[in-house]
């Protein structure tokens, strides 16, 4: 029996609250064989020194899951002082920690430093490691690898957080959003812009809320398709279709944040995601492009390329996401791994992590 004590400063919240919470761990008799690494406001940590993410959120739906392949699992929130976090992880030694984590202190360009943290110390985990997180979260860098590979990208333009606010000649309308956001962060119906008028009034209210770099991108007329990949070598699974079923005024045009996470918002307008019908050569297309990006943009294990199909078949690339949602009923219930449940996505992204480091598979002798 291994007695830890382990001590929390939180970054929000009443100024100096620190939290001291003794956190027991059987682990001469029973082996961790993985770290769920998740956001520490994923949930909380409990009296008895489990932390306990919340319901019915990915982290909950992933702890489950994966117990029910009779798996050890224990969560393991990433805190911005991260002492206790490195002694926890050390005393449970799994055997592979999965990596959920997203941000740190609410900063989403910092989860490449968890990547490089968890290479410091040696711990195998599942996903794309520092430098792939790196290049994913950056939307314009991406853009410029990704036409690199001869694959069709949005002309675009930077504008710093502080400065003058001018467009370089790219035609209107744009998508105004964050540089480095993530899950449509800061994308809203207001967004898109039709002249200078209205770029100039939106960099300014994003300005105010967000402390970074935005990229302004033409706005490509099509559907959204979702490409998501899984596995080592890796495997490019169907394309996935967003359907915006009804039309007329006020009718979403793109995947804002509203359209992601109201549910009676998509009821309203009958948004819904389907397996895409591609033609044989455009399949084709998809295939070779996204295999290529993720390849390009040094991604790991599983991911998701996010395209534009104009209305006279050509692809073009928005973004590609590095640590898609791993949500069972992300895109509709696991649509977006067609044709793959989400226990088996699951164990093809530790089978893939584990084959990367060499690790025997921890499935066996379950």
């Amino acid at each position: 029996m291994l007695l830890i004590c382990t001590r929390i400063t939180w970054a929000r919240g009443p100024p100096q609250v620190t939290i001291s919470v003794m956190a027991r761990q059987k682990i001469d008799n029973k082996r961790c064989d993985i770290a769920l690494l998740v956001d520490a406001e994923a949930g909380e940590r409990r009296a008895s020194g489990h932390f306990v993410p919340e319901r019915s959120s990915v982290e909950a739906y992933l702890l489950e899951a994966l117990r029910a392949q009779r798996l050890n699992v224990t969560v393991v929130p990433f805190d911005a002082q991260v002492d206790p976090v490195i002694a926890e992880l050390r005393a449970l030694k799994p055997g592979l920690v999965f990596n959920l984590t997203e941000c740190v202190d609410g900063d989403r360009r910092l989860d490449a430093a968890i990547a490089g943290l968890l290479d410091l110390l040696q711990i195998p985990y599942t996903g794309t490691g520092l430098s792939g997180l790196r290049l994913a979260r950056d939307k314009a860098l991406s853009k410029h690898i990704v036409a690199d590979l001869g694959v069709g990208v949005p002309r675009h333009f930077v504008i710093p957080p502080r400065g003058p606010i001018r467009n370089p000649r790219v035609p209107y309308p744009l998508i105004v959003k964050p540089q480095f956001g993530d899950g449509s962060d800061e994308v809203r119906g207001n967004s898109l812009v039709k002249n200078e008028r209205e770029l100039v009034q939106r960099v300014r209210v994003l300005r105010k809320r967000v402390a970074a770099p935005l990229i302004c991108e033409e706005f490509i007329e099509g559907c959204d398709l979702y490409v998501a990949l899984l596995g080592s070598t890796p495997e490019v699974m169907p394309a996935v279709e967003l359907v915006i079923g009804r039309k007329g005024r006020g009718a979403p045009e793109f995947a804002s944040y509203k359209l992601k996470n109201d549910g009676a918002y998509r009821t309203r307008w009958r948004v819904r995601w389907r397996v895409a019908k591609l033609s044989r050569n455009l399949r084709r297309d998809v295939e070779s492009a996204s295999r290529a990006i993720f390849q390009a943009l040094k991604l790991r294990d599983y991911g998701r390329v996010d395209y534009r199909l104009t209305p006279d078949g050509r692809l073009v690339f928005l973004e590609a996401n590095a640590n898609p949602d791993l949500h069972p009923h992300a895109m509709g219930n696991n649509v977006c791994f067609a044709g793959v449940t989400y226990g088996d996505a699951l164990k093809r992204i530790i089978a893939a992590a584990q084959l990367r480091v060499g690790r025997k598979n921890i499935n066996k002798n379950k």
